[in-house]
């Protein structure tokens, strides 16, 4: 137990310090939430810079991580036999990871860990009730951390965001919305549902009214409520079971550790079903991320062992030598030094991205594209480096007129898409570059862009702006009905969209049938009165 609980305990240390340090001293702009934006959820905003994100580069997950770590937390030091861990650390650790779980603002991470606490002292209640003193430190912890939050709020106000928790309003309404329109994709496929990690295309078929799919608003790949993303993906069949074992777990822990005798590993097992209880509520609202899942299911798996398998543990020796011991740690170290330098790897490489994205803003294009190469030489398996590196290789040739640096964009654009073939968004980021060379005078390019349009929409087929970009290309090709076919398709995924209706008007002025130029101006007009060109087209006809 005790290596156990010190790795939860001194990394939850690690990482709360890192989420602490990012809400008080820094702006977040400068430390992770600029480069997990960078690194693919687009620029930071106000919204993700008032929150901690620490480690994880998103407050979302690092509250789920909270839910697993302070109900056990609580449990230990309610325990009445404390001897696994120096006294001292459990208690820095619970003030910190209650702070830096109040800055992260989320929600439902505030709402499960709470119903796992609340488990917790249900469970140790008689404790409670003989030994009050117990519960003086766990609340002075709490008011500090209210207090010490509250007083120096920035973006958000704890009342304020805790309010908001009932409200029918917000993120909190985009949730209703989603899981209205994703109940119907139940029953289109209930058995067997749609297929692992395909709910954002089907999810189309159901979005809720004035919902668009554009390149910079793409399409929802979560249901944000996993039993609901289990029965839409998985289907029902999984759901049922993934349900069975979970409440199996829960109803059963709760009977065995009521009727059990007092035990040792009482407090882990205690902490370890309050944990995977705050977990799983706070699922319910967001989704699982394989930076938190995997310590759901090790968990998971050791509640299983202390639940369901006492009275039965035995000894393994390992019958090792012990000369040899010290070859046999010097191994382990060995290998735990690799494992760690290898999982930084990623994190270096999108500070290296955050960078050039920071070069590009500013106009330093090639330093930028240098740093887009560092990044995607330390990790060759994100994607979203060689498109970026693409874009800006475009951009530089643009830029230089030279054609060589338009070769090596398409040659990234193509391994990207090597990389992960059923990634649309990297047939669309390369069809849009291909279409911006196309219109400067390289036909080449066009049919580039229709080909890498049609791919994406093969895989996503409500993208709006690929249809409206795809006519573009065609009309600079001359072909004029295929064009005119693309922007329908446009407007019947998205009836309001005043770019395809001026497109429209724009072709049938080209082959002269002036009627319906006219019209197609008036009704981008009536959607964006604003729309200059739309208006000058109009007024010469």
């Amino acid at each position: 137990l005790k290596p156990l609980f010190l790795a939860v305990i001194i990394s939850s240390i690690l990482v709360s310090t890192v989420a602490i340090v990012e809400y008080f001293w820094t702006n977040p702009f400068l430390l992770f939430a600029r480069v997990y934006c960078a690194a693919g959820f687009g620029r930071p905003n106000a919204f993700e810079s008032g929150r901690s994100m620490a480690t994880f580069g998103n407050a979302m997950f690092l509250g789920a991580y909270y839910t697993l770590i302070i109900p056990l937390i609580v449990s230990y030091l309610l325990w009445r036999d404390k001897d696994t861990v120096p006294r001292a650390l459990p208690y820095l650790a619970l003030l910190l990871s209650t702070i830096a779980l109040l800055v992260t603002f989320g929600r439902a991470a505030w709402l499960g860990t709470a119903a796992g606490v609340i488990l917790v002292g249900w469970f140790n209640w008689s404790t409670i009730k003989r030994s009050k003193y117990q519960i003086i430190p766990l609340v002075a912890i709490l008011l500090i951390a209210l207090v010490g939050v509250g007083v120096t709020g920035k973006t958000y106000s704890l009342p304020n965001r805790a309010v908001s928790i009932v409200k029918i309003e917000g993120s909190s309404l985009t949730r209703i919305q989603m899981w209205n329109a994703s109940l119907p994709l139940v029953a289109d496929t209930p058995l067997l549902g749609s297929g692992p990690d395909t709910f954002k295309y089907v999810f189309g078929k159901y979005k809720p009214q004035g919902w668009t799919q554009h390149a910079d608003d793409p399409l929802l790949d979560r249901a944000h409520n996993d039993a609901l993303q289990t029965a839409v993906t998985d289907g029902m069949i999984s759901l049922v079971a993934y349900l069975w074992i979970f409440i199996l777990l829960i109803g059963s822990g709760i009977k065995r550790l009521r009727a059990a005798e007092p035990m040792r590993e009482g407090w882990l097992a205690v902490g370890l079903l309050g944990a995977l209880l705050a977990y799983w509520i706070q699922l319910q609202f967001n989704f699982s991320h394989f930076s938190i899942a995997p310590l759901f299911w090790i968990f998971l798996g050791i509640e299983s062992r202390l639940l369901f398998t006492r009275g039965q543990s035995r000894i393994v020796e390992t019958g090792l030598e012990e000369s040899k011991k010290p070859l046999a740690i010097g191994f382990i170290v060995l290998a735990c030094t690799y494992l760690a330098v290898l999982s930084s790897i990623p994190l270096v490489a999108d500070i290296h991205f955050a960078r050039g994205r920071d070069l590009e803003s500013i106009g330093k294009i090639s330093q930028a594209v240098s740093e887009y190469k560092t990044a995607s030489s330390l990790n060759v398996t994100e994607p979203l480096y060689k498109t970026t590196l693409g874009q800006a290789l475009f951009r530089f040739g643009k830029k230089t007129a030279k054609e060589e640096y338009l070769s090596l964009g398409t040659a990234a654009f193509e391994q990207a898409q090597q990389i992960n073939p059923i990634n649309e968004q990297a047939y669309f980021t390369a069809a849009a570059s291909y279409l911006v060379a196309g219109r400067a005078g390289k036909p080449v390019y066009l049919k580039k862009a229709i080909e890498n349009d049609r791919r994406g929409l093969a895989l996503n087929p409500v993208m709006v702006d690929a249809y409206i970009d795809m006519g573009v290309a065609y009309a600079y090709l001359n072909n004029y009905d295929d064009a005119i076919n693309a922007w329908n398709q446009a407007l019947a995924i998205e009836p309001g969209s005043d770019r395809a209706y001026y497109d429209l008007g724009w072709i049938y002025e080209r082959k002269g049938n002036r009627a319906q130029a006219k019209q197609a101006y008036e009704k981008a007009l009536r959607l964006n009165p604003r729309l200059r060109e739309a208006k000058a087209a109009y007024d010469r006809l």
